[in-house]
């Protein structure tokens, strides 16, 4: 495509990304993903690739075993704060579990219950 021929779809420059609400972490439950995947990031920050995939094994095996066990009691996995990861809007579609979740977290209010069940 020539140069003359460029055009601009979508210009980016005054978008801002929506900053993260994170609790810290000793306010996290332990399947929460950064909680959960912490001695990943931290091996692969560090540079030690075997101990990043080994950590990364440990998860996922966890999370197979879990998924059996949910099999063999014959129990259907249900995310808990999504109904649907994206809608047809573009959106993920929140459960009320989810949107009270929002909400907590927008007054920073960090604590949740734990799950009865959870995939990792």
């Amino acid at each position: 495509m020539p140069l003359q021929d460029k055009r601009l779809v979508v210009d980016l420059q005054p978008l801002w990304p929506t900053p993260k609400i994170i609790p810290p972490e000793n306010e996290q439950l332990p399947n929460e993903s950064r909680r959960c995947w912490a001695p990943v990031t931290e091996a692969i920050l560090s540079k030690q690739f075997n101990a990043a995939t080994n950590a990364k094994t440990e998860i996922e095996e966890r999370q197979r075993q879990k998924a059996a066990d949910r099999k063999e009691r014959n129990v259907e996995w249900r995310p808990r704060f999504f109904s649907e990861a994206v809608t047809s809007n573009g959106m993920p579609s929140l459960t009320e579990e989810g949107r009270r979740a929002m909400s907590a977290l927008e007054m920073g209010q960090y604590h949740l219950e734990a799950s009865a069940e959870t995939a990792s």
